[in-house]
């Protein structure tokens, strides 16, 4: 064969073999003021404003880092400090159907649902349970080994334990664990966690994030959800580390017990 007819050979072979482009499936909203992602077979990466992720992308946010995704279906997740997300399924059809989950190793987020949860729930893994979250916006919390999630607006929460118990909850801050629902959540940890998450609004000027909702959302806007409702509690101007929410995760007054 000939030297040229060889090289060619081998050139086309070798694209071939590489995988296609990743695809974009939502880009950072805000971030403060460290955020980074891995994506599949790449390197560790600083993500700024505008930073596009892919499917099946590490995210973390450092222990004084937070930041806030937001996806092509509207779609938004906002992390808190010391939190680890893999984006592993995300499937957006030109109709708007498809399906959108992740892990969460640690840390704590608050989910928006965009157009993909009106008809299937988006779905949440923590290492001790799977989250359900159906046309809803509800935050998620697992530490120190324990599985915590509160309803905040829209259709429906819900958990499901490691031994394959379901639990579910339409209750505006319904509070559900590995154990099932355990009642309201207080008001003053509610607002300690959004202040924790949201932290001071960073990033461009105008509008703030999508919810989902008709057009984005000014950032001070409360969480709300695809059906319009919104849980907007005053918030608290104390300061609230991470290390202070795992501790009060061990208190027993952080709910209302209601039945």
């Amino acid at each position: 064969m000939p030297l040229k007819s060889f090289l060619i050979t081998v050139f086309i072979t070798f694209a071939l073999t590489l995988p296609a482009a990743a695809q974009n499936i939502g880009t950072v909203a805000s971030q403060e003021p460290t955020l980074r992602g891995t994506p599949p077979g790449g390197a560790t990466r600083a993500l700024g404003l505008g930073t596009g992720v892919v499917q099946d992308e590490r995210i973390a946010s450092s222990a004084s880092g937070r930041g806030q995704i937001l996806f092509v279906d509207q779609t938004t997740l906002s992390l808190a400090p010391n939190t680890t997300i893999v984006l592993d399924q995300f499937v957006f059809n030109p109709n708007g159907s498809g399906q959108i989950g992740l892990q969460m190793t640690e840390g704590a987020l608050r989910f928006i649902g965009g157009t993909l949860s009106r008809e299937q729930p988006a779905t949440v893994a923590t290492p001790t349970a799977t989250i359900g979250i159906r046309g809803s916006s509800a935050l998620v919390i697992h530490a120190s080994g324990e599985t915590i999630t509160i309803f905040l607006a829209g259709e429906q929460l819900c958990l499901t334990n490691s031994a394959g118990r379901r639990f579910c909850t339409s209750r505006q801050g319904g509070v559900l664990t590995e154990d099932g629902y355990i009642g309201r959540i207080n008001p003053t940890f509610l607002a300690r966690v959004l202040e924790l998450i949201d932290g001071i609004p960073r990033g461009g000027g105008g509008t703030g994030l999508g919810s989902g909702v008709g057009n984005p959302n000014p950032s001070d806007r409360g969480p709300v959800s695809t059906t319009g409702e919104e849980f907007d509690p005053d918030l608290f101007d104390d300061d609230f580390t991470f290390d202070d929410l795992i501790e009060w995760l061990t208190e027993d007054d952080f709910f209302y017990n209601e039945g």
